[in-house]
């Protein structure tokens, strides 16, 4: 036993610290490439000077924003003549890549003026912000997902898969970077995680929605990509000689391969699953997205294709590109993240309306500025996205606000909410029209600018009837022009109405009356009082339909042979459901109530030193506590919650147990094995009437030796009783209906298709004594609707 004991430590601590030990080469890894890429983009500021070359000619044609090049104000027509001491056309950049990436010192021409200038390792508060601070927020995201999802030790592997492709994506803006700074590092790995990162994507994806029946990939299609991109990335590393600003056309190819196959199959996997739960996920994916590579393409790279020049320098739209590991995680970590379905259905309402303002804002400034749009209409869009965004984050950020500050916004909805969940409170123990009226008219009087209220009923003849009286004249008069239409409705300023139930011509009207001088009600009175109506409408009804059921089954309550079984198991259903209420009710409050007192005089006997006034609190205290127990053994009577945990063995054995430390009769009991298919509320019934005779032989009988059996076979159970008391004669059974005593008994199994039999036998006495024998059909538990309580 040691030894396997033993073995089960090591084994768990080899575990953990494989665990850790990966956490470890990942944590390094990655804290490493981002000190190495911070360090080269400190000290090798970006020049960003791209040239035109005629000859041994070089001309500046375009500086690059935010670069070196744009804080030394070199101009595009300015003729480069040498770099770092080299004429400008030897050097190699410029041979091969027409641009001068990273340099040292540069003299150029300037309309006949010859300039030196020393670069600057300084970067621009604007260059740092791109190159430095963004790519490392995008990467302490990354960073910091992993973790989260590394230490909450989730085995599956599709979290496994998230973590290698966040791994590898968190480093990208810095490689990015680094890249035109002549690093040779980021050389190799921009080729890496251009490859990977959509193969983890494809791979991340198809384990997601492979539990759902969803395969969106094969595992052979799977294992091709990751056999090409590995062998695309070998070639790079030791078959092409990559340089600054390099062009990775061989791994472009393959993404642009991997990402229409990963869009042709969200596709097809979103038409077959839009209907189903996993449809949102799908929305999510689709806007996240949308959000981080929409900016891009629409702003930077259509385009570059379409005028020859971008709307926005490029800089600006990788901000978005941190949307995606965010929403990637959120699809793991549902339930640790916020609900972004509320925020995307939000998305479409919200461009709405940051379009409408964009649009007056943008022709406020044309025509404010007396400029054509035709003039500078990269100017004119570019002010336009701004506005457009900046509209887009106002309404979320006011939607939060609202959120955040709704005590402050509305500082009555509190107590509005309070009172609609009083009167739901209420109504449940009300069934007298008169006192929901009473209610309404305490709820909108108090949180309403009314002055009277109440329900009148409008007969099939015309006449007016009031349910609470006295009733002010103008609320009678305002019923009259009542519709059937059920809605809130004004009447001449003065006050409302509301058809509560029209049923023919007869209407319950719900009328007030507002004070004096009256106002129109804001928006959060008006939501509060169609609310409040809505809810009367429902408790009237439901009221009407109560006495309907009354009066109907008024005709039946006298005689039980009359009352359909279907009711029979609901009647009996409501009883079993208020005992479990109270059973509740009882623990939770009157029990709790005494065991805290019990705690307060223990402490209270710690402060008193009079001997006889400890021990009368003690006793006292001992009382409680006895008090407290017998509601313990009240409560498992009331409600045996071994039946619904399907033990009907174990529930008997305690009520046996029970019985025999205070009965005057000895009891014997053969219980068979209960059936694994018997229901819950057959169990119950045989429950019931085990308890109810056993009572009835405590407390009427007189016997001195019971026996009780329960058999089952494939078909039912039978229950048998005898008894060697007085017994008695069924013909004085009571007819009407009860939900007790053997009455109860009989209602119940016959209720649930099963029979009572009466019989008397001898148990040693010569009285005869009392038989009793129950057969009840065994219900599967997938058949019939159980009891649920």
């Amino acid at each position: 036993m040691f030894k396997g004991i033993a073995e089960g430590m090591i084994q768990a601590n080899g575990k953990r610290w494989i665990h850790w030990g990966f956490l470890l080469v990942v944590v390094g890894y990655s804290l490493t490439l981002t000190i190495h890429f911070m360090l080269v983009i400190l000290n090798q500021p970006y020049v960003g000077v791209y040239t035109l070359k005629d000859g041994n000619k070089v001309t500046v044609s375009q500086v690059a924003p935010y670069s070196w090049g744009e804080s030394a104000r070199i101009q595009p027509g300015d003729t480069m003549l040498s770099i770092d001491g080299q004429p400008a056309f030897e050097n190699r950049n410029v041979r091969i890549f027409n641009m001068v990436g990273l340099a040292h010192k540069l003299t150029l021409d300037r309309d006949g003026t010859v300039r030196s200038l020393v670069v600057d390792n300084n970067s621009s508060q604007w260059a740092l912000l791109f190159y430095l601070v963004l790519p490392l927020g995008f990467f302490v995201t990354c960073f910091v997902e992993v973790l989260f999802l590394y230490l909450r030790k989730e085995r599956k592997s599709v979290v496994h898969v998230l973590i290698a492709l966040l791994v590898t994506l968190s480093p990208l803006l810095f490689e990015i970077a680094a890249n035109a700074r002549h690093d040779s590092w980021s050389l190799r790995l921009t080729s890496f995680s251009i490859l990977f990162t959509l193969v983890f994507l494809v791979h991340f994806l198809r384990d997601y929605f492979l539990p759902c029946g969803f395969r969106l990939i094969s595992d052979w299609m799977l294992g091709c990509l990751y056999l090409c991109a590995s062998m695309i990335f070998i070639n790079s590393c030791f078959f092409v000689s990559r340089e600054v600003n390099a062009y990775y056309q061989q791994e472009l190819v393959f993404s642009v391969f991997v990402f229409s196959l990963l869009c042709v199959q969200l596709a097809r996997l979103y038409t077959q699953i839009k209907a189903s739960e996993y449809g949102r996920v799908i929305h999510l994916l689709i806007v996240g997205f949308m959000l981080s590579t929409l900016p891009f393409i629409a702003l930077y790279a259509a385009p570059n294709m379409i005028i020859g020049t971008s709307l926005v320098p490029v800089e600006w739209t990788t901000p978005f590109i941190i949307i995606l590991p965010i929403t990637l995680c959120s699809m793991i970590l549902s339930s640790a993240f916020i609900d972004m379905s509320f925020y995307i259905g939000q998305f479409g309402y919200y461009c709405a309306l940051s379009f409408i303002i964009t649009l007056m804002m943008m022709l406020t400034f044309l025509g404010v500025t007396q400029r054509h749009f035709t003039e500078r209409p990269e100017a004119v869009v570019r002010f336009g996205l701004v506005c457009f965004v900046t509209a887009l984050l106002i309404l979320y950020v006011k939607e939060y606000s609202d959120y955040r500050l709704r005590d402050m916004l509305h500082p009555h909805r509190v107590s509005r909410q309070s009172a609609l969940n009083r009167f739901l409170q209420t109504s449940k123990s009300e069934y007298t029209l008169r006192h929901v009226a009473l209610m309404l008219r305490r709820a909108v009087q108090s949180e309403l600018p009314v002055e009277d209220a109440g329900i009148v009923i409008i007969k099939a003849d015309g006449q007016i009837r009031p349910v609470n009286a006295p009733i002010h004249p103008d609320l009678l008069r305002f019923a009259r022009a009542a519709d059937a239409e059920l809605e809130v409705r004004r009447v001449a300023r003065k006050g409302f109405r509301a058809v509560l139930r029209a049923r023919g011509a007869e209407q319950v009207i719900f009328v007030g009356k507002w004070v004096k001088p009256g106002r129109a009600l804001n928006l959060d009175e008006r939501i509060w009082l169609e609310t409040l109506i809505n809810y009367a409408r429902v408790v009237v009804d439901n009221l009407y339909k109560t006495e309907g059921l009354m009066r109907a089954f008024k005709h039946l309550e006298d005689d039980r042979a009359k009352i359909p079984h279907s009711m029979n198991r609901w009647l009996f259903s409501i009883s079993e459901n208020e005992r479990a209420h109270l059973s509740r009710d009882i623990h939770d409050t009157n029990i709790q109530d005494q065991l805290a007192i019990a705690r307060e005089m223990d402490a209270a006997m710690k402060t008193i030193d009079d001997p006889e006034t400890r021990t009368r609190i003690d006793t006292i205290r001992d009382r409680i506590l006895d008090n407290a127990d017998m509601m313990r053994k009240l409560i498992r009577e009331m409600y045996p919650a071994d039946i619904f945990h399907g033990e009907l063995s174990k529930a008997l054995d305690a009520l046996f147990r029970r019985v025999n430390l205070s009965a005057a009769f000895y009891l014997e009991t053969a219980i068979s094995r209960t059936p694994h298919n018997l229901s819950k509320q057959n169990a119950l019934c045989l429950f019931r009437a085990v308890q109810e005779l056993l009572g009835n032989a405590m407390k009427h009988a007189h016997c001195t030796r019971v026996w009780l059996g329960l058999a089952f076979d494939d078909a039912r159970g039978v229950l048998s009783y005898r008894d060697n008391g007085i017994g008695f004669d069924p013909k004085t059974l009571d007819p009407y209906f009860s939900t007790m005593g053997l009455t109860g008994i009989i209602s119940r199994v016959q209720g649930l298709g099963g029979t009572v039999e009466f019989g008397a036998q001898e148990l040693g006495s010569a009285s005869g004594g009392f038989a009793l024998c129950i057969k009840l059909p065994i219900t599967n538990q997938s058949k019939r609707k159980e009891l649920q309580i």
